[in-house]
This record gives C-alpha cells, sequence and structure tokens, in this order.
C-alpha cells in the first residue's frame, strides 16, 4: 500500500477551505521538487505563482509572474525548478538577506474604515449603498436585513 509522506493541502497553506482553496489548485502545468534542504518547489501553473514551502508548511518565498499575455490575460507558468548554487560554476553563492513579510493587519489604506468590528465606511461625496441593488448579496446582519 501507499503512505502519504507530505503533502500540502489549502487549509495547510493556511487557506479558508472551500472558500479560497481554488487559489491553490492548478488543474494543468504545474510542477513540484524536492530540493536539498527539504523544502518543496511548488509551480502553481494557471495562476503564474511559484512558492518555496519547508517541511513545516511554512512559506519560505513566493513569486507571482507579472508577465500578462497580450491577446490572453494569464500570467501562466509551465514549470519552475530551482537550481543549487553549486550547479552554477562561474559564480559564488551571494549572502542571502532575508526579507520580513509585510504585516498585513496593521497594514491601512487612508480613508479605509479603522481596524476591527466595523465592516464599512463613508466617504463624503460618494453614492450610499443600495439595498435594492444587493443582487444576491445577503446581509447576516440584523439592522440590513
Amino acid at each position: 500500500t501507499l503512505k502519504i509522506v507530505w503533502q500540502l493541502t489549502p487549509q495547510e497553506a493556511g487557506l479558508v477551505h472551500p472558500t479560497d482553496s481554488n487559489r491553490f489548485y492548478s488543474p494543468f502545468i504545474s510542477s513540484a521538487q524536492r530540493l536539498p534542504n527539504g523544502n518543496t518547489l511548488i509551480s502553481e501553473g494557471s495562476g503564474g505563482r511559484i512558492i518555496e514551502v519547508t517541511a513545516d508548511h511554512e512559506l519560505v518565498w513566493e513569486y507571482i509572474s507579472p508577465y500578462w499575455g497580450k491577446n490572453f490575460k494569464m500570467n501562466m507558468v509551465y514549470r519552475a525548478y530551482r537550481f543549487p548554487y553549486e550547479w552554477i560554476h562561474q559564480v559564488d553563492p551571494p549572502d542571502e538577506i532575508k526579507i520580513e513579510p509585510v504585516d498585513v493587519t496593521s497594514f491601512r489604506m487612508p480613508g479605509a474604515s479603522p481596524k476591527g468590528p466595523r465592516s464599512e465606511v463613508t466617504i463624503e461625496g460618494t453614492i450610499p449603498f443600495q439595498t435594492s441593488a444587493a443582487l444576491c448579496v445577503i446581509s447576516d446582519r440584523d439592522d440590513k436585513k
């Protein structure tokens, strides 16, 4: 019988399943490579995303292809490989510098609602939300029903 030794699912990647787990899967043109340090390089081809994760599912780095097609608005990446420094004898391995991730929990846009339980902010001079235009959107708040 086969035994799963390691896997990375949307839940382990920190995505809310099933709400946004579709961002994790790519139905075609993808790849995975086990690296010498035990990490795994994964290309999510249809979304143009390449990530490296540790055995404990920690995201080491992420790259999203900025190259979009002219006729089709896609940034697909067929496959990705990570080459070890020792394969490139012409250059010395560089000193790697750790870049701290941006703290998105404290980042606020000017005019955005303050951090906390509020779900909206009113901006002077704008047209207010019309409940009749909600179409398929339903509020879970009693005062908005």
